[in-house]
């Protein structure tokens, strides 16, 4: 019976055991980056009554007799499953997706942790733990590259930093260029010509037309007063009659034209014209700005009868209009002083696919101070889809006062492609869309992205990478032991932490969040319960051997 009774002190023991890990676990319910705990039984040593015998001749074997000893702790383990994420919007709070440790750091060794509620010190240090560690990680250079060769370590964001300033060396274009941007300038008379209801044509005798109220005679004169699209000046007068300039709609249109110079192989030139529905039309044969203007009058010159033709003013229906578009960007110098760079986009009318640039800076500002602006104009051609074929000019050059002279390159995009300046029917987009300079700017804030990346902006718009947060790994994570708030330390079980800032996507940081405590409150009551009545059980084992040792102290009676 003394054997029952130290096997029941056993399952007290062990049970208590329990019943502190299942209360440590529910203290730490609400623990940042706390993983529950649990805790394994094992039978203890067992006392052999009689050995196990094998099968004799004619008799079977037998199996052992043995009565066991009690229970004993077998192993508390640390279960790192991965923790729910609170959203609390602090940069500084950071939770890991993954099974990895943030590596912490007191100068002397190193320790690990799943909490992320980081704080910065006066001196801009990163510190977990309250305060007492740094956390630790690999530095970038001036540029914002990490140092690849460089051990981790303490982690500090250098506000009020200054990032010097940078010259602009390059400004790239994007989007399109309306290719339908230039107009053909064109009048249109106010009425049509109309002969018996009909619209006319170059057939139509003038004398028919319904306009002609009193028919014209030999010798009476249409004057035509217009004005070339370049600005010159035409002064005509067409003669009715058979003998003289003809009779027709057609010969009046054939005579002007030809002698006003309005013709469709004249680079100055319009075309005189009468559409289906009888309206004379004057349109200019280029696109492109336009002085052209038209007018007629009739003059009764011949005849004895008085003659009337009523003759239509002429309407701008469509102006003539040069394509432009005009794209600025500042671009800085080398001390951070801003230039406006505008490019004013004019297309080639005497061309097909080609438009001109000319680059202006501070409003032409630069050139009154120094005279001194080149590489600013030139030509840029596109194929017949609408793609790149050249950028012709640049690169821009100019010195700005008490600063370094910038060759700045205008990067319209890769020839034979979209991705620069294109140029479809569709209204003109094309914008001067990114410079690689800045003026001088100071760290003022910082993000954390997925990759542990520390990335600074700086007050001039600049963001650039400060370091980045190391992660470890082990092979077993459960070896670690704790180390006092919320930290742990490597043991010989949990092998060496494999420590990089590479992770492989096998881990990811979330920064304004922290992983919650692992524990499940429903688990831990429901094993507290079996905790409980193994507690009694054993307990009532003891009970029950007083009992019996109380009846043996009684037998001498």
């Amino acid at each position: 019976m003394m054997t029952s009774l130290f096997s029941a002190v056993a399952g007290l023991s062990t049970h208590q055991t329990k019943m502190d890990v299942i209360g440590d676990n529910l203290a730490n319910v609400n623990t940042i980056g706390f993983k529950t705990s649990r805790v394994s039984f094992a039978t203890g040593f067992s006392q052999l009554l009689q050995p196990a015998e094998g099968p004799i001749d004619e008799r079977g074997g037998s199996n052992g007799i043995e009565v066991g000893l009690g229970t004993r702790i077998n192993s508390i383990d640390r279960v790192f499953s991965q923790g729910n994420f609170e959203n609390t919007g602090n940069r500084n709070d950071l939770a890991i997706q993954g099974d990895g440790f943030f590596v912490l750091g007191d100068g002397q060794r190193q320790y690990f942790a799943r909490a992320g509620n980081f704080q910065v010190d006066a001196d801009g240090s990163l510190l977990a733990a309250g305060g007492r560690m740094h956390v630790l990680g690999r530095a970038a250079d001036k540029n914002g590259v990490l140092i690849p060769s460089s051990a981790i370590e303490p982690l500090k964001l250098p506000f009020g930093e200054k990032d010097p300033a940078r010259a602009t060396t390059e400004i790239r274009y994007f989007c399109n260029l309306d290719a339908n941007s230039s107009k053909l300038q064109t009048y249109s008379a106010s009425f049509a010509f109309i002969s018996e209801g009909i619209p006319a044509n170059r057939l139509t005798e003038l004398n028919s037309l319904d306009q002609a109220t009193a028919p014209m005679d030999d010798g009476d004169v249409i004057r035509l007063t217009a004005t070339r699209r370049d600005g010159t000046s035409v002064n005509i007068e067409f003669t009715y009659g058979e003998s003289n300039d003809g009779t027709t709609v057609g010969d009046l249109l054939d005579h002007f034209n030809s002698s006003a110079g309005f013709d469709s192989e004249s680079q100055t030139g319009s075309k005189l014209a009468v559409d289906a529905s009888g309206k004379m039309i004057l349109k200019d044969n280029l696109a492109g700005n336009s002085q052209t203007t038209i007018s007629m009058a009739f003059e009764d010159l011949q005849g004895s009868t008085a003659s009337s033709v009523l003759l239509p003013t002429f309407v701008n229906t469509e102006t003539g209009l040069t394509g432009t578009h005009s794209a600025s960007i500042y671009v800085y110098d080398s001390r951070g002083e801003r230039h406006k760079v505008e490019v004013n986009f004019t297309q080639d009318t005497s061309s097909e696919n080609k438009w001109k640039w000319e680059a202006i800076v501070d409003d032409g500002g630069v050139d009154e101070i120094n005279n001194f602006l080149a590489g600013n104009n030139g030509e840029v051609s596109f194929n017949s889809d609408g793609s790149l074929l050249s950028f012709d000019g640049g690169p821009l050059t100019f010195t700005p006062p008490q600063a370094q002279s910038l060759v700045v390159n205008l990067n319209a995009g890769t020839v034979g492609t979209f991705d620069g300046i294109t140029q479809f029917s569709s209204p003109t987009t094309t914008i001067a869309l990114h410079q690689d300079g800045h003026a001088m700017g100071v760290l003022s804030d910082f993000t954390v992205d997925n990759e542990g990346k520390i990335i600074g902006s700086y007050s001039n718009g600049i963001s650039r990478t400060l370091g980045q947060i190391a992660l470890a790994r082990f092979a077993n994570p459960s070896g670690l032991t704790l180390s006092g708030e919320n930290i742990y330390s490597a043991t010989v079980n949990s092998g060496d932490p494999l420590i990089g800032v590479d992770n492989g996507n096998v881990n990811q940081i979330y920064a304004g969040y922290l992983e919650l405590s692992t524990v499940d409150m429903a688990e831990q009551f429901t094993e507290m319960i079996i905790a409980q009545r193994g507690f009694q059980a054993a307990s009532r084992v003891i009970t029950i051997v007083d009992q019996l040792l109380n009846e043996v102290t009684q037998l001498k009676r």
